[in-house]
């Protein structure tokens, strides 16, 4: 079984579309997909209409539209004010979440709409675990695409039944042992983010942050990498994408040139598929058990069941 991983990938998100375009142009189809933050808006979107050129050229277009202010509303005066006022993230989350809805087909609301499976991942802050979206099939999309996406800071948790839910890049920006866990014996990981290459040296507090949550986000992936290395049915791919990283969060004016060279890197790494070699990783600290759906965190009145 074939299974797509989409990492979080903040305004870099067109370089998967064109790392999709180039799995599909030599007839690689996902059966299931896992997509977290960004990565798990271009998944919903695969996942609702199938893997095709027109898909990816809507996805594409829908991109291309997307203007900074309406995920990042207001300004530093604004931000400030929520601040003061005690919110919890610098910028409404309203424009955020009309964006997920106007990418859903009609009548798409919940994951057993969907054509093909999907998994998203999203962190409860209140318990510090992982939490997954999929395994209800009745959960509705849009608020968890919108949790797995919500960077803490930037904007409010999104709560959820009594939990309060962030980006899944907090605890698994790359979340491949998903795909795995789901018997996937083929993960094709399409990683915009940290992919296990040495960073630059810290020059200044900004670094010191930066690397410091690029260390946190990044120990997952090392740890699915060496652990596909170590299972023999598992074959993985990891297509990394370490490009355009010097283009600002709320810079979305670069989509056309995101998917081409996506596309470009993603042909190059197919024409030679190159071997995972990772260091070994020491063993995961106790963050207790992920949690893989509402089932288990969500008593069954309130989850509908």
């Amino acid at each position: 079984m074939i299974a797509f991983v989409l990492s979080g990938a903040g305004s870099r998100g067109p370089l998967q579309i064109g790392a999709l375009a180039a799995l599909l142009e030599v007839g690689i189809q996902p059966a299931l997909l896992v997509g977290t933050s960004a990565g798990a808006m271009n998944a919903l979107f695969v996942a609702a209409r199938g893997l095709s050129a027109e898909t990816l050229q809507t996805l594409q277009a829908q991109w291309r539209g997307i203007d900074a202010r309406t995920i990042y509303p207001g300004n530093i005066l604004t931000a400030a004010w929520r601040v003061l006022r005690g919110r919890t993230g610098l910028y409404d989350n309203s424009g955020f979440r009309k964006l997920i809805e106007a990418g859903l087909p009609d009548r798409v609301t919940t994951f057993g709409d969907l054509r093909l499976p999907l998994y998203v991942t999203s962190v409860d802050l209140l318990s510090n675990r992982l939490f997954l979206f999929g395994e209800d099939r009745s959960i509705g999309l849009v608020d968890a695409v919108l949790a797995s996406a919500t960077v803490p800071i930037m904007h409010p948790p999104v709560d959820y039944y009594g939990l309060q839910l962030v980006d899944g890049g907090v605890l698994a920006n790359v979340a491949a042992s998903i795909a795995m866990d789901k018997k996937a014996t083929r993960v094709y990981v399409i990683n915009a983010g940290y992919g296990g290459v040495p960073l630059k040296p810290i020059r200044g507090i900004v670094d010191v942050a930066n690397h410091t949550l690029t260390t946190m986000m990044g120990q997952a992936l090392l740890r699915d990498l060496a652990r596909a290395q170590a299972d023999e049915a598992v074959d993985l791919h990891h297509i990394h994408l370490p490009l355009f990283r010097d283009v600002s969060y709320r810079d979305f004016s670069h989509t056309d040139e995101m998917v081409q060279a996506g596309y470009e890197a993603t042909r190059a790494y197919l024409a030679a598929p190159r071997p995972q070699v990772v260091a070994p990783v020491p063993p995961r600290p106790d963050l207790g058990e992920t949690v893989r759906g509402a089932r288990e965190l969500i008593p069954p009145y309130l989850s509908g069941q």
